[in-house]
């Protein structure tokens, strides 16, 4: 977000108590409070200040879900060219209680801030933005719109994190006693109701716009299709396995004896999630938000075909800024760093600019093998696809359309990569893969990369590789440019909501109220399906009737649970949504306990590289559902118990 004056004011006010109480009171020096809203031009800085404690999404430490879970890995915890220390040690199971990684909520190692200081500066604004000189009502009521939105996310975003948290209403006053200050956790049911009774409030008022008029002064702030997308997620939360009668967090118990996790099922949390997700829809719909489609001219020669379009259909959607596709993004540093960690190399140029290609933000084979086949079925379920041979190497030749802009022509690579359905072959670069960019010189020469050990992709040295093989294609802009001549990269605001999550979300929300799905559980997943070139021929229905070995699977309440997460993994892939997704379904035991995997990427020759490594051995447990408070927290405030297991 780009404030007018394009400036953050570090309030001097905002203190650390030495005993580090960061649910402390307000500070006493009342007068500096007043001089922070004794007109509007600094009064719009604490504004600001508000908003610098949303994560940035693009930041592999501050978002951690973008490599904590299975979907990406790392050669290395750090080195010069990486910071990734604490979330890589995370993925690796490595967190612990003494001095957690990522503390959010007291911040440091990795995470830049304690949330529950963001929470107290909202309350401050809150409280202090009464009469400003020079500000006018309706924009009076608009700040405090988005300030209440903002404590709602953060208020979402560690419930995410540690479940059960203390609700931070109000700040303490001055004289609060130490009693007072030791406040306890609230249960997940009541931080999830605080959440919509804070946007519901929002709501209410009418004060935030539906869109942002002003996008390079206003990028990243609050809109109402925004609130109610935050208010449908922490109901979806809630609602899901993790939160909605797990046994599993039977001890965690308030000090007066009450369970602040749910331990019964209750189906109307998904009805509460259903009504919510399809008011943020209608919502975002009235307010000119859709599933993005790419229909901008390419100064290419020749311009492209349908093929390149449905690629760049799902990388810009991404990438693009202000794009309908987007209803929440905010971004105050740059996201190049994310796009040169994810570029490989297919030049002299990018051998020479090592720094713009780093190469090593890598996909594992995990998540490499959820995406469906060209017949938009799971490659375990499609009866006309090779499963067992998966691994084995072959070539196509120069008359095969299907794959004549995605792959290398009479180049040896896995039969992983043939007869994948278009968003595998958009998200994800591989060894033989073409990697179209402002660099094709038209389509019929889309550059292709050779990954093996050695060659221009490959691993060359004892640092900047892809551990798997891999490249995220998908988190880098099509119009980077890298040449000695002089290169491009071009940033954007990396997503934090999108449609196609609400879209998949409403789907989940309908199928878990049914008794089986129905014409209205598939609409919504079935748009998002067409968006991505599948289903072509008639809708899900047809296509699992027609090439599954399981063809009755989307008639079913539990085949279509497994549909729709599917989906959702593939949809949403690279962006983080699948570290959160695993965990609020309770499938990160299994999926996050297999063996990381990718090529072994140290050979030079195709037999040899073309062997399935296993990289990493993690044993994700129970307890890393829920993230630890620091023992040294639990001992100065006694009124917070511990998560299971830490």
């Amino acid at each position: 977000m780009r404030f007018k004056n394009n400036y953050i004011l570090i309030i001097f006010f905002i203190f650390w108590a030495c005993e580090k109480d960061f649910l402390n009171v307000v500070p006493d020096n009342i007068a500096t409070i007043d001089l922070a809203f004794n007109n509007r031009a600094t009064a719009e800085r604490f504004l600001s200040t508000c908003y610098t404690y949303i994560p940035e999404h693009a930041h592999a430490e501050q978002n951690f879900s973008l490599i904590a879970g299975d979907e990406i890995w790392y050669y290395a915890e750090n080195d010069f060219y990486m910071n990734n220390e604490t979330s890589i040690r995370v993925a690796k199971g490595l967190q612990n209680s003494s001095s957690p990684y990522l503390n959010y909520w007291e911040g440091g190692r990795g995470a830049p801030h304690s949330l529950f200081v963001g929470l107290r500066d909202c309350n401050i604004f809150l409280e202090n933005l009464i009469s400003v000189p020079g500000l006018e009502e309706d924009e009076r009521q608009r700040w405090l719109a988005e300030v209440k939105v903002l404590k709602a996310f953060y208020h979402f975003w560690l419930l995410r994190m540690y479940g059960p948290i203390p609700i931070i209403r109000d700040n303490l006053y001055v004289g609060a006693s130490l009693e007072e200050s030791q406040v306890p956790r609230n249960s997940v049911d009541e931080v999830v109701d605080y959440i919509v009774e804070l946007i519901d409030e929002v709501i209410a008022s009418e004060a935030l716009p539906g869109i942002i008029n002003y996008i390079y002064t206003e990028q990243g702030r609050m809109t109402l299709p925004a609130a109610k997308a935050i208010k449908a997620k922490a109901l979806v939360l809630a609602a899901s396995p993790l939160f909605n009668g797990n046994p599993d967090f039977s001890e965690l118990i308030s000090p007066e004896g009450n369970p602040l996790v749910s331990q019964t099922y209750d189906q109307n949390k998904w009805i509460l999630a259903k009504d919510a997700l399809l008011d943020a829809i209608n919502e975002a719909h009235s307010n000119g938000h859709s599933l993005y489609q790419f229909t901008d001219q390419v100064p290419i020669n020749g311009d492209i075909n349908d093929v390149v379009r449905q690629e760049l259909t799902q990388r810009a959607a991404i990438t693009e800024p202000f794009n309908p596709g987007i209803v929440w993004a905010f971004e105050p540093a740059w996201t190049g760093d994310l796009q040169m960690w994810s570029q490989p190399r297919w030049t002299a140029d990018h051998q020479a600019l090592f720094g713009y290609t780093k190469k090593s933000h890598a996909p594992t084979l995990n998540m490499v093998e959820t995406f469906y086949t060209k017949n938009g079925v799971p490659i375990n379920e499609d009866i006309s696809w090779d499963y067992d041979n998966r691994f084995s190497v072959t070539s196509i030749n120069e008359d095969d359309e299907y794959h004549e802009y995605y792959v290398e022509s009479n180049y040896s690579t896995a039969k992983l990569h043939l007869d994948r359905e278009p968003r595998f072959y958009s998200t994800v670069g591989f060894d033989g893969g073409k990697w179209f960019s402002l660099e094709t010189p038209n389509i019929n020469e889309i550059p292709f990369l050779n990954a093996k050990a050695g060659a221009p992709s490959g691993k060359n040295g004892f640092e900047i590789y892809s551990i798997t093989g891999y490249f995220a294609k998908k988190l880098v802009h099509f119009e980077n440019i890298i040449s000695l001549q002089g290169s491009t990269i071009k940033g954007y605001s990396f997503p934090i909501i999108r449609m196609s999550d609400l879209y998949l979300n409403y789907t989940e929300a309908l199928n878990e109220t049914k008794d089986s799905p129905d014409a209205e559980v598939y609409e919504y997943i079935q748009a998002v399906r067409y968006n991505a070139g599948l289903d072509l021929e008639g809708d899900l229905l047809n296509t699992w009737a027609q090439y599954s070995n399981n063809p009755g699977k989307p008639t079913t309440k539990e085949g279509m649970r497994e549909i729709i997460r599917q989906e959702r993994m593939v949809e949403l892939a690279l962006e983080g949504y699948r570290y959160w997704d695993l965990r609020r379904w309770k499938l990160a035991e299994e999926y996050f306990s297999r063996p990381i995997r990718g090529w072994n990427i140290v050979r030079p020759d195709v037999e040899g590289f073309y062997e399935v490594e296993n990289i990493y051995y993690r044993n994700f447990l129970k307890k890393d559902y829920l993230w630890p408070i620091s023992q040294n927290e639990i001992l100065r405030n006694p009124n917070l118990i511990q998560n299971p297991g830490w």
